[in-house]
């Protein structure tokens, strides 16, 4: 059996080749058809192949786990033996890997933490959600310097009357300005622009989402959780069932602090770097709305917020929902506080939306109680 270690970069990458008996070699190939040719060739169906988690790793895992008899791509935040080497080349680092990989084959004992490398449908899924975020962000920039120009100028307003369908009109012609009209109309045509642009990467993920069904029927059942908000849930997750307990899966959504302890003394640090954040950040943005639709979460709020800080208690509650989104996943269930009227709806509309755009979807998906 061989062992392999790959650095992986952008356009080349460079390996490490180790075998039982402690012998070593090294190659380096280009990141293109030709240079990955030449790659397949030097690896076999006893192959087993360590890779640490980049940008680019689980697209260059796919093409590998037919070829080899393993693929692992590493946790790059639990994998810190590289990060502390003294002396860090492609060479060094790649040699570290197969030889950790080596140690974990013929030991038997879990030295890497693998990530979970998802499908597809998923990354395809992340992708857009990043292209979602960054127009989000655009947007708001936009919005700031749109607002700033006029308050600037003695145009005092907020937000909430600028932007407005009705208002932008009335916007577009505040000044006889030349100067400050240019800009505001400037920005306002780009403000537009990024407005149908974040619509359109929105249809594109709800209808990319259209397999995953069930999933959102689940998840929407809980008051506060939207289509869009079930399917960033799933997007991250991927699996529920590859979370052995309702912590994992908190830390995983970033919504667990770190904890170090040393005889009598805890320090609570900040929450879990090495998982995903784009649920968390749109869940926190339902908070209150999940604290309000649920008794038993406004009375538990309640009550902490007498001697606890804000930032705390939210971030507890924000625990809380997702402990509760793990078991509704884990076993197939409806929301226990679940207004069947306004789960229907959510539904309806988009199955209707999916309709709409000639997707393609299972209609008997829900089997739940």
């Amino acid at each position: 059996m061989e062992f392999v270690g790959v650095d992986l970069h952008t356009n080349r990458f460079t390996c490490c080749y180790l075998d039982r008996d402690g012998g070593k070699q090294m190659r380096s190939f280009e990141l293109d058809e030709a240079g990955l040719g030449r790659f397949y060739q030097t690896v076999n169906e006893e192959s087993a192949v360590l890779v640490e988690a980049t940008i680019n790793s689980f697209a260059f895992a796919e093409l590998l786990e037919a070829k080899v008899k393993e693929v692992i791509v590493a946790n790059t935040f639990k994998l810190k033996t590289i990060s502390l080497s003294d002396k860090k080349t492609d060479k060094v680092d790649a040699e570290k890997l197969a030889r950790i990989l080596k140690m974990q084959v013929l030991s038997g004992e879990q030295q890497i933490e693998p990530v979970t490398i998802p499908p597809k449908l998923i990354r395809d899924l992340r992708a857009l959600f990043s292209s979602y975020r960054l127009l989000r962000k655009q947007i708001g920039q936009t919005k700031n310097r749109i607002h700033s120009l006029l308050k600037q100028n003695l145009y005092p307003c907020t937000k909430a009357q600028l932007f407005g369908k009705k208002a932008r009109a009335r916007v577009r012609a505040i000044s006889e300005d030349a100067m400050l009209a240019f800009q505001i109309n400037l920005h306002m045509d780009s403000l537009e622009q990024l407005e149908q642009a974040a619509q359109a990467v929105e249809a594109q993920i709800k209808c990319g989402a259209a397999p995953l069904l069930r999933q959102i029927d689940i998840l929407t059942s809980m008051r506060g959780i939207s289509v869009f908000g079930a399917i960033a849930v799933i997007a991250d997750v991927i699996d529920v069932h590859r979370f052995a307990t309702s912590k994992k899966f908190a830390a995983y959504l970033r919504s667990t602090p770190r904890v170090e302890s040393s005889n009598e003394r805890a320090i609570i640090k900040s929450t879990n770097k090495a998982g995903r954040k784009l649920a968390i950040t749109l869940l926190s943005q339902s908070l209150n709305h999940f604290r309000d639709s649920n008794p038993k979460l406004h009375r538990w709020y309640e009550r902490l917020s007498q001697y606890k800080k804000k930032g705390l208690v939210r971030m507890g509650l924000c625990r809380r929902v997702i402990t509760e989104i793990y078991q509704m996943l884990k076993k197939g269930e409806y929301h226990y506080c679940r207004d069947a009227a306004n789960h229907t709806k959510k539904m309806s509309e988009y199955m209707s939306f999916l309709e709409s755009n000639q997707v393609v979807f299972e209609r008997n998906f829900a089997d739940t109680a």
